[in-house]
């Protein structure tokens, strides 16, 4: 089913390590990497978890993602505006949204408040799955109300961009 939601270009299979990510990724090698980000807080992913989730991403482009190639080039607001065009219910549980949500986790990592507050948006709607999110949303989102308030605009905002 991976490899039928995964478009491996050509012109991203320069790197040695590319065709070893892809095929990973198509047998599902991968998967408990690319599921981080509805696994593990924020402050249990190391710098090994990081710079392998993002050699995966570098390898893989998932078919019907607008802005992928921005947010991969490090645009926060391009990852937020993917995650938030793909947040129906129906996604929720499937290898495309979390690429998506993989590629925001490294935005919220690397310091985005709307990528962090993406996240923790997209978490709550897991509620839908019958799991228990609540200590991740916690680990995400900011305890103070205005700093949730500025960054869910923001979000917004550049999801609309």
């Amino acid at each position: 089913m991976t490899a039928a939601i995964l478009a491996h270009p050509a012109t991203t299979r320069t790197m040695p390590h590319v065709a070893i990510a892809a095929s990973a990724c198509e047998v599902g090698g991968s998967a408990p990497l690319l599921r981080l980000w509805r696994s593990v807080p924020a402050d249990a992913i190391a710098d090994r978890d990081r710079v392998e989730l993002r050699a995966l991403l570098c390898a893989v482009t998932p078919l019907r993602v607008e802005h992928w190639r921005e947010a991969l080039a490090g645009d926060p607001a391009a990852a937020v505006a993917a995650a938030l065009k793909l947040s129906g219910l129906d996604v929720l549980d499937t290898p495309r949204h979390d690429l998506v949500m993989s590629l925001v986790l490294l935005h919220a990592l690397a310091g985005s408040d709307a990528a962090r507050t993406t996240l923790a948006f997209v978490l709550q709607r897991r509620r839908y799955l019958g799991e228990d999110i609540e200590p991740l949303i916690a680990s995400w989102r900011r305890s103070d109300r205005a700093a949730i308030r500025r960054a869910s605009i923001q979000a917004l905002m550049e999801a609309l961009s």
